[in-house]
């Protein structure tokens, strides 16, 4: 039997390892703004839950987390530290779970072999240093710090892998138990009464645990392909009644899962799996893996990773797969690995079937991922511990966990501290980018920002509630059109707006916002927040009107082949040296292109020589021309700066299309007549200040 003495050190070294994990996740808990994803958090949980879980039932999460967030806010108010407590709590229990994780592992090792048992150093050690590891992995802090469900998903992922290796031990532990009683091992001869009775109730909570992960987040289902992995693995050499039986136990518990959350897919399966119409890089299983370990390895944060950090992971890895295999358990072995690689794998690949041009996929999703990567890691402490050798015994384990400590304390102590300190490494600003424009708020002042912002919301004061828009509104969509633009701006008839632009490329691909704002008023100046633009325009012109488009009409293109149609341009007439100069373009597509041409726009003097431009694909990457239906005006709005020494005078406003591969230029056609590579728009007049 262990020591009283020492069973109470390694109770209070893991209460002194919670503590500090706790400390360390509450720890400026509030400093940080709110960011886009936590607004949107904040704000379904204070919808009503039927309201809730139908919103979210049009989103790519299910209803869970927050309908817990509801019922906390309701408790504990909405300040920044209360709606991010939830994490910080999930968090430390991964933690803790962590710690037991290793601890049964190594227990179980034990039972089965009892001719590698461990010392009591080891027993208390591994575990301690694979909970001590996730406790300071930045990736785990930067996500216990956020009103999201990624640290719920770790918890309640990891407490699933938990109990179903109880379920597939308990089994064999009491067999191996009987049949080594004569032997000195103390873990051999101790044979608890919860042995002796059924082991379903395991499969059954862990079974219950990972159905209310899915319904926080659907990445957890990919833990189900690696459980399923785990039970192969670890029922070989069993007798086949037995492994008949778990695997007919665990096939039930598995169709649970996934009948438990069928019903939640057929009412979400729309909002899940909408096409937002972008163009994204196509999604590699090696790709996705690279940027899950890059996470792992330095935190959701924007932290530098140096050279070294592959070598790093791999070495703390490489000592906890010795440990393991020291102690001749492959199966063991294979299990723990299972659950790391095997959801990792899971994901990737169902991206790069059945999704390989979208974006969903992020490293966090994964998250549940990294408490088991730091059970192996811990179980470095294994190293040696079957040598017959009592001092091998008892140094090798310290030896080589201090050595993965100090392999991971490399890479993840300085971005950890980074983290805690350094302002720059903040998610989005979005405190401050409020308290900066409800500062320079003057009355009447109109705020536009591109969609529903809710991290912005959650900030603005409520006496200024009437001054602020949200084109389109909503989470989703996109901006389509020009009209709800012009509707606020005659609505409100402001003389100064103010835009809160975040990601506008994707809401606002085709600059509907600002290419309105473009003939009527003029840009006052702009400053940023990280994501966030919030250029100041003047409005001169009342009612506010679309821009005065003069019709091209010339094609792009081959008389018999790609045909890309410029419909109509407006521009400025004049320009200022040093100021922005516009250009707003309409093309169509009559003839799906097989290239992704870009689109320039010279201004040009009397020898045609460039003296400013703009040169990029039309609208945006995101939205290439190989992506555009076939005849749907797209607008295209250039922005380019005069430079302030360039001469007065009138300058021709030229544009064309070309490869960017080749550098090859489209020739422009009007009414079948070639016209050359680039077709004059008009002229502006430039002046100086």
């Amino acid at each position: 039997m262990r020591p009283v003495s020492s069973a109470r050190s390694a109770h209070a070294l893991t209460a002194g390892l919670l503590l500090g994990a706790w400390l360390l996740r509450v720890y400026s808990l509030d400093a940080q703004s709110l960011w886009f994803d936590e607004g949107w958090s904040w704000h379904l949980a204070r919808m009503p839950l039927v309201e809730m879980a139908l919103t979210t039932a049009g989103d790519r999460s299910p209803p869970l987390y927050y309908a817990l967030l509801h019922v906390w806010i309701g408790l504990a108010g909405q300040s920044e530290f209360a709606l991010r407590f939830i994490s910080a709590v999930a968090d430390t229990a991964t933690v803790a779970l962590v710690v037991i994780f290793t601890r049964a592992w190594l227990r179980g090792l034990e039972v089965a072999s009892p001719t590698a048992c461990l010392s009591a150093t080891l027993r208390g050690l591994a575990p301690l240093i694979a909970g001590a590891l996730y406790a300071v992995c930045p990736f785990a802090v930067w996500y216990a710090q956020e009103t999201r469900m990624y640290a719920l998903i770790a918890a309640l992922c990891t407490a699933s892998s938990y109990w179903l290796w109880r379920w597939l031990r308990r089994a064999t532990q009491d067999g191996s138990r009987k049949m080594h009683a004569g032997m000195p091992c103390p873990m051999a001869r101790a044979a608890p009464s919860a042995f002796q009775t059924s082991h379903r109730g395991d499969l059954i909570t862990s079974a219950a645990l990972l159905a209310l992960a899915t319904y926080s987040h659907y990445y957890a289902i990919f833990l189900l392909p690696a459980h399923c992995l785990a039970v192969l693995i670890a029922s070989q050499r069993e007798k086949p009644a037995l492994a008949l039986t778990r695997y007919l136990q665990f096939l039930i518990a598995a169709t649970s899962v996934i009948a438990l959350l069928v019903p939640w897919l057929l009412i979400a399966s729309v909002g899940f799996a909408y096409d937002d119409g972008f163009s994204f890089p196509l999604n590699t299983i090696s790709g996705r893996l690279l940027e899950w370990m890059r996470s792992f390895a330095g935190g959701g944060l924007g932290w530098p990773l140096t050279d070294s950090w592959a070598w790093l992971l791999a070495g703390a890895g490489a000592l906890g797969i010795a440990g393991m295999a020291s102690q001749h358990r492959r199966r063991e072995l294979a299990v723990l690995l299972a659950l790391i690689v095997g959801p990792l794998l899971a994901a990737t690949i169902a991206v790069r079937v059945v999704y390989p041009y979208r974006s969903v996929f992020h490293p966090r999703y994964l998250i549940y991922v990294a408490p088991m990567a730091c059970a192996l890691f811990g179980a470095s402490g294994a190293l040696g511990a079957g040598h017959a050798s009592p001092l091998v015994r008892r140094i090798a384990p310290l030896t080589s966990g201090a050595t993965a400590v100090l392999l991971i304390g490399t890479m993840w102590l300085p971005a950890l501290r980074a983290y805690l300190s350094d302002p720059a490494l903040q998610r989005e600003d979005i405190r401050d980018a409020v308290r900066h424009v409800v500062e320079a708020l003057r009355p009447g002042d109109l705020v536009i920002m591109s969609r529903d912002h809710f991290a912005v919301t959650y900030y603005w004061p409520r006496e200024h509630d009437d001054s602020l828009v949200a084109l389109p509104a909503g989470l989703h969509g996109v901006l389509s059109d020009d009209e709800p633009v012009l509707e606020a701006l005659n609505a409100r008839q402001p003389q100064r707006v103010r835009l809160m632009l975040w990601q506008d490329d994707v809401v606002d691909p085709q600059r509907f916002i600002e290419s309105t704002l473009w003939p009527n008023g003029y840009e006052a100046g702009e400053y940023n927040f990280a994501q966030m633009r919030l250029p100041l325009y003047h409005v001169t012109r009342r009612p506010a009107a679309r821009p005065d488009f003069r019709d091209v009409g010339v094609v792009f293109g081959a008389p018999e082949g790609e045909r890309i149609a410029l419909r109509r341009s407006w521009q400025r007439a004049r320009a200022q040296a040093g100021d922005w100069f516009y250009v707003i373009l309409e093309w169509a597509t009559e003839q799906s292109p097989r290239t992704d041409y870009k689109v320039f726009v010279h201004v040009a003097g009397a020898d045609d020589r460039p003296v400013f431009q703009s040169d990029r694909q039309p609208l945006n990457v995101r939205l290439p021309m190989t992506r555009w239906p076939l005849g749907e005006t797209q607008r295209d709005a250039h922005a380019m700066i005069a430079p302030a020494d360039l001469p007065p005078g009138a300058y021709r406003v030229l544009v064309g299309v070309y490869d960017p591969a080749t550098g090859r230029r489209l020739t422009a056609y009007r009414g079948g007549h070639a016209l050359g590579e680039a077709v004059q728009l008009g002229e502006v007049e430039v002046t100086t200040p």
